[in-house]
Parts: structure tokens; sequence; C-alpha cells
């Protein structure tokens, strides 16, 4: 039996661009090393936290980024969750400069990934499982360290970086 669901054809790439940036997000920024050394990151939202028992969290990660294998060498990464004075910081990350670190001041985490200073929450994670999504790829980890400071949010909605209100 057919259902109105079987019929329905996806939306086209732009129409769910446009649906995804009504919804108001962090910005975060994952980071991760390769077996040599070499720091890796860029800017994303699509992080969720996906159980607290085992403590899991979720980053969707583009199949074409640079930052993918080294990611999966080193089996960990950081998510940094960007402070309100941090845009600077979540557009580099965006940008495809060879060192993005050059101009971002990071400190070592227990893992040895970077964790970004000023960041209004780090943490680590061991990678535990990949999942194949069209052109990403969503890595879970778990969480073996995290820490946290009590300032505002930079938040991104519409295109734009933006404030809480209270």
């Amino acid at each position: 039996m057919s259902t109105p669901a079987d019929k329905a054809r996806p939306v086209e790439s732009l129409q769910l661009r446009t649906f995804a940036g009504h919804f108001a997000t962090g910005v975060t920024i994952l980071t991760t090393r390769d077996k040599a050394g070499k720091r890796y990151g860029l800017t994303m939202n699509a992080v969720s936290c996906v159980c607290l028992e085992p403590p899991l969290f979720l980053a969707c990660v583009d199949k074409r980024s640079n930052t993918l294998a080294p990611l999966r060498e080193s089996g960990a990464f950081a998510l940094n969750i960007l402070a309100l004075d941090q845009d600077k910081v979540s557009n580099t990350f965006a940008g495809k400069s060879e060192d993005k670190f050059a101009a971002v001041p990071a400190d070592e985490g227990v893992l040895g990934m970077p964790l970004i200073s000023g960041a209004l929450a780090s943490a680590e994670f061991r990678l535990t499982q990949e999942v194949e999504a069209g052109d990403h790829v969503i890595v879970i980890g778990e969480a073996v360290s995290t820490a946290t400071r009590d300032t505002a949010p930079l938040l991104y909605f519409r295109g734009k970086y933006g404030e809480l209100k209270s």
C-alpha cells in the first residue's frame, strides 16, 4: 500500500539550507590532530548530545573536509562551543586557510586535542562510531573531558551571528 510519504519528492538543497537557517544554534569548532601532531579544525553547528549514559556526542562532518581524515587517524576530536566574542574564530575555521591555528590560541587537552582558548565550553571525545549519511559522516564520540566558562554564547541564525537577549 502506497502512502503520501512514498510519493513525496525531496526538497532542493537551497530549500533545506533556508529551513535549517531558521534554527538558531550555537557555533562550534571541531578540532583534531593527525598522527604527526598537525592541528586541524572546522566551524560547524551540526552537533548534538546523543545520550548521557554512556556520555556520547555526535558531529556531522562533510566527507570533503580536510579534517575528517586526521580525525579518523587520531581516533579523537574536541568540540569547542564558542563564546559571544569569538565570531572571528568562527570565520577563521570556516575558511580554507592552511594553518587556522596561526592566529587562534589553543591549549592541549588530555587526549592531545586542541582546545580553543576562551571558548564557552570544550570537550574531548574518543571516536566510537561513524555513520555514513549522504555527503557527510556522522562521527560519534565518548566524552573523556569537559570544561565550561560562565559567559555568553555565540549564536548563529539565518546566516548571521547573534547574541542571546534575556
